[in-house]
């Protein structure tokens, strides 16, 4: 019988005693094989390597992180408009959040500006904190602000970065 041509021969991979045949390369699966980003210390860097996540997505996550004084739950990047429906699940399988690492706000002693740069203190609010605050001293629960009439229920649980806790 006639010998195939070089082309048409099975090609094996040569191998010796003393080397490995190298494994096939796959295709990365879906499933989550990098170590998960924590929102509250990532740098762009880090968050860049999240998939779904790009530069500028990054630096928005970042600069609403530092307005909030760190993100309390994972969900709260919903709240960005850089961050589409179509990758937040994506986005959420990849990412957690340390509330160690929240720098909250003491809304007892901190400055009117500190406390309006807050995305979660309206200008009214804002306006009776401060009343309140100087009638009364402070408080010691979040859930008096909310008896006060200055936070509602809703608004209690996205403050989160706000400290009661100087008095």
């Amino acid at each position: 019988s006639a010998e195939k041509p070089q082309s048409e021969q099975s090609q094996l991979p040569k191998t010796d005693s003393l080397s490995k045949p190298k494994p096939a390369k796959t295709e990365p699966s879906f499933a989550h094989t990098e170590p998960l980003v924590e929102l509250n210390s990532a740098d762009t860097t880090a968050l860049i390597s999240v998939r779904g996540i790009g530069s500028k997505s990054a630096a928005e996550i970042v600069k609403y992180r530092d307005l909030l004084g760190g993100y309390h739950s994972v969900e709260q990047i919903s709240e960005l408009k850089c961050v589409t429906e179509q990758n937040y699940e994506k986005i959420l399988q990849q990412i957690y959040c340390d509330s160690c690492e929240i720098r909250k706000i003491d809304i007892n002693f901190a400055a009117p500006k500190v406390i309006a740069r807050h995305p979660y203190v309206s200008a009214a609010a804002l306006r009776k904190i401060i009343k309140q605050r100087q009638l009364k001293g402070g408080w010691s629960r979040i859930e008096e602000m909310v008896e006060d009439n200055i936070l509602s229920e809703i608004s209690e649980l996205r403050a989160e970065g706000l400290d009661t806790s100087g008095l």
